[in-house]
């Protein structure tokens, strides 16, 4: 790396790492605040789960920190007329940049790690820290890695091969009871089981019980049953949650097994490929940067950078949760919804700076 590109690197570093830690801190103080007021919780409490969110708000406020390090980097390259003496000892502006998105790039690569590896483990954490201190519910614990997702809460273990949150309907139900000394006296076993008026109703089944003192289980067939659980459809979707936070080839592995099963997972499809396109967003921030950065140079100030970089980032999240809103819906194909804006953006940039280039 020659002298100039050293120099390039720190000018856009400087921007985006004062960037990062503005829009963090605004955060951290705007969330542990909200936190604690809605849930009214000690401050301790609220920061503890803000903290939790850390790497995934990295991930969320990387690309508006990459457009406004872009944005300071090459404004004021452009001010204090070193873009003029770059451009007059033949370095062109596609040369300058590319120093810039390659740092991007890069970081691209890492806020895509992240998302994959570090976000999952801690979201679960979060999840139960929420569950167990906030809102001061028993444990849940889950495992969708398997082919069923297995369920535990208090002394049942529950073992589902699907859940259907719009129909409140799980496929494939074993439910295991157990009494203190964790020795097995009940399992119930089902096809389907229906939410209805507060109870469960399972059909197509059978019940075994395991007495104490007699070597024989007795079971017992059923074609229907209602059975009265402490857990609701609103306990079940916490696994949709934890759904949406599995790394991304278990997230694939669960939308194949319910497209397999007749069950929708557009929902899941829509996150799937959000995941993906979210981690390209960056690289797409700093290429619109280029050609507002270089622009209009003379007039351009920090409050004008600034003020630029918060409408393109405005307008970006209404189209991003918009195509996200239409991708869960089914009114848009999930992969168009979540990579729509970003291929928008992109061809926006891309004439810009083309348009720059003629100018």
């Amino acid at each position: 790396m020659s002298i100039l590109d050293r120099y390039i690197a720190r000018e856009f570093w400087k921007g985006l790492l004062g960037a990062m830690a503005t829009f963090l801190v605004l955060y951290l103080g705007g969330d542990t605040l909200r936190q604690g007021i809605k849930e009214d919780i000690p401050p301790a409490y609220a920061f503890q789960f803000t903290l939790f969110q850390m790497p995934e708000v990295l991930v969320l406020l990387l690309a508006p920190a990459c457009l406004m390090g872009t944005l300071i980097c090459l404004s004021g390259l452009a001010r204090r007329n070193e873009l003029t003496a770059m451009y007059a000892s033949g370095i062109s502006l596609g040369r300058i940049s590319f120093v810039v998105m390659s740092l991007v790039f890069m970081l691209c690569c890492a806020s895509f790690v992240i998302t994959d590896r570090v976000v999952p483990p801690l979201a679960k954490e979060r999840a139960h820290f929420y569950r167990t201190v906030v809102q001061k519910k028993p444990d849940l614990q889950t495992d969708i890695k398997q082919n069923k997702i297995w369920y535990r809460s208090r002394n049942l273990i529950y073992n589902l091969r699907t859940f259907d949150p719009r129909l409140n309907q799980i496929a494939g139900i074993s439910i295991y009871t157990f009494n203190d000394r964790f020795d097995l006296i009940q399992q119930i076993e089902a096809a389907t089981a229906d939410y209805r008026d507060g109870k469960w109703m399972l059909a197509d089944g059978q019940l075994t019980l395991f007495e104490d003192g007699t070597g024989y289980p007795m079971t017992k067939h059923f074609n229907r049953q209602t059975i009265t659980l402490n857990e609701s459809p609103e306990d079940f979707r916490e696994i949709e949650k934890e759904v949406e936070a599995l790394r991304l080839k278990y997230l694939w592995r669960y939308i194949q097994r319910n497209e397999a099963a007749g069950i929708d997972t557009r929902n899941f499809e829509t996150v799937f490929w959000s995941k993906i396109s979210m981690a390209l967003v960056p690289l797409i921030m700093s290429l619109l940067g280029i050609p507002f950065a270089t622009a209009h140079h003379r007039h351009s100030s920090l409050a004008r950078d600034i003020s630029l970089c918060f409408f393109i980032v405005l307008i970006y999240w209404l189209l991003f949760s918009a195509g996200l809103s239409m991708g869960k819906s089914g009114r848009v194909p999930p992969f168009l919804a979540a990579w729509a804006p970003n291929l928008l953006f992109f061809a926006f940039g891309v004439f810009m700076v083309m348009r720059n280039r003629r100018a």
